[in-house]
């Protein structure tokens, strides 16, 4: 009985070294495949920054005849389909790209804000969710989601995403900034009115922000608290029309007639010279 179990030990580890022999043999050339291929995708993007786009199309190419499974290969091949003008075909290699590894973030984004550029928007909603799934602490691909998903009218996903967010992120910006739009598309006033606040801490000169905040303080009937963010944005970027604009409105709509005619006149000028008011 001992003897027969040493036998079956034996051939088990005989067969177990004959078939991982089989696999090296198998996976041997693929893994030569892939390294040379990536190295003709390193080349090509050498030659690119270094503005050579003939010859760096040409080493896409070569990687593609050497490993057309290589999605660094198919991605940069889509950047060059793109400068060329044919965004169809640019989608198909990103697309392929993003389906060949399930972990590459970087992919799943790039075919998202691809789809987005040409208007397939519920195509890029998708992807930035799908960009999310491989890396759920990801927190550009989140905050695109969110204001993709703000973009086309669902606010309260939105508000999902950027909640979590700053969750992740207590410290970034751009997350604040982003919750504080979703909150109010949300009609959440006075929460929108505070994330802004807590992205003003970050950043205190962010124009944006402060006009946004100024519009949500005058809703919320903080009147003086509106005209302090405004006076801020001018501050902050003296060249901003839109940022005159939004002051003059606050002066005049606070019975504030002069300076109010001097912050539209400003806009005005502004506008004309090639900074636009909307």
């Amino acid at each position: 009985m001992i003897r027969w179990s040493l036998r079956l030990a034996l051939t088990a580890t005989v067969l177990g070294a004959i078939f991982a022999w089989v696999g090296v043999f198998r996976t041997g050339p693929r893994i030569a495949a892939r390294r040379e291929s990536d190295r003709l995708v390193d080349m090509a993007q050498k030659a690119g920054a270094e503005g050579d786009r003939w010859e760096s199309r040409q080493l896409v190419e070569k990687a593609l005849e050497i490993d057309d499974r290589n999605g660094r290969a198919h991605r940069e091949l889509a950047m060059h389909l793109v400068a060329e003008g044919k965004t169809d075909q640019a989608l198909a290699e990103l697309l392929q790209a993003a389906e060949m590894k399930s972990t590459d973030v970087g992919a799943a984004r790039e075919l998202a804000v691809a789809f987005w550029a040409t208007g397939r928007k519920k195509e890029a909603v998708c992807w930035l969710k799908e960009a999310v799934r491989r890396d759920p602490m990801g927190g550009v691909a989140r905050v695109d989601l969110a204001r993709c998903l703000l973009e086309t009218g669902d606010a309260p996903g939105a508000l999902d995403v950027a909640e979590e967010t700053v969750v992740f992120y207590p410290q970034w910006q751009l997350a604040w900034r982003t919750l504080g739009l979703a909150r109010l598309q949300s009609d959440d006033r006075a929460g929108a009115l505070e994330a802004l606040d807590k992205a003003l801490r970050l950043r205190p000169n962010d124009v944006l922000v402060l006009a946004a905040a100024a519009g949500v303080a005058n809703e919320l009937g903080q009147k003086e608290d509106a005209l302090s963010y405004a006076r801020r944005a001018v501050s902050a970027d003296g060249q901003n029309a839109q940022a005159w604009f939004t002051l003059g409105q606050l002066l005049a709509a606070g019975g504030q007639e002069a300076e109010a005619r001097e912050a539209v006149g400003r806009a005005r000028s502004l506008s004309a010279a090639g900074s636009e008011v909307r």
